[in-house]
């Protein structure tokens, strides 16, 4: 009946096995995805710090190798209703319906749990990219890039007509200027700050390799 409010949880309780299969990935894709977005922080930490972007480090990743799933089920085939209309009647077209075996479930339509359909899914990660391919920009233009952006305070002095890290700052510390390239998320990074005072905040930005584009990370 159309306004069973049972059937109406039912109807909405069930889906079609594809669409179910698709949530389980979807879901299982952004546990993982969330992983690497706090490797991904930590390696921008890491590549931001004076001390430990020189020691070359590595942010740690986590991964889930293999995803094991069983399903208990009550599989339905449902026939979608051709629409109206003239011309010759369009295939059927039918679809395997899901709905998960609930403690409700059982108890309202006396369900033996015996009698489910169980699916078993196993969710498998393929191999990644390499990551050994060369940077499609040179440490110059990753300089020149970073300089040039005026978000970021970059102590800087002209050379020859042309934008360079400045050797010292107002308080006479002498400042290093970095360019390191990390492979894994193809992106540079430019560091400026002071080696022998930790008191002085360091500058540093991120470089896309692909596109160019900057973004500050910290002195901004």
């Amino acid at each position: 009946m159309a306004d069973d409010p049972l059937a109406n949880a039912v109807e909405t309780f069930s889906a079609p096995i594809e669409s179910l299969i698709i949530a389980l990935g979807q879901g299982i894709a952004q546990a993982q995805q969330a992983m690497d977005q706090n490797s991904i922080q930590q390696q921008e930490a890491i590549d931001s710090n004076p001390v430990l972007a020189q020691r070359g480090l590595q942010a740690t990743w986590y991964q889930m190798p293999r995803v094991d799933l069983q399903l208990k089920l009550s599989l339905t085939i449902a026939q979608d209703q051709p629409s109206g209309g003239g011309g010759p009647a369009p295939p059927l077209r039918m679809r395997l319906v899901a709905q998960p075996i609930s403690a409700s479930f059982q108890t309202h339509f006396s369900y033996d749990a015996q009698a489910a359909s169980q699916v078993t899914l196993s969710i498998v990660p393929v191999p990644q990219p390499q990551a050994g391919a060369p940077p499609r920009m040179a440490a110059a233009d990753v300089q020149a890039a970073a300089l040039g952006t005026a978000a970021a305070k970059f102590l800087t002095v002209m050379v020859a007509g042309r934008l360079a890290p400045a050797p010292t700052d107002a308080q006479s510390n002498v400042l290093r200027f970095d360019v390191n390239f990390n492979s894994a998320s193809r992106t540079w990074y430019a560091l400026q700050y002071a080696p022998a005072n930790p008191a002085v905040k360091p500058t540093a930005v991120a470089v896309d390799d692909a596109t160019g584009a900057v973004r500050v990370i910290s002195g901004g």
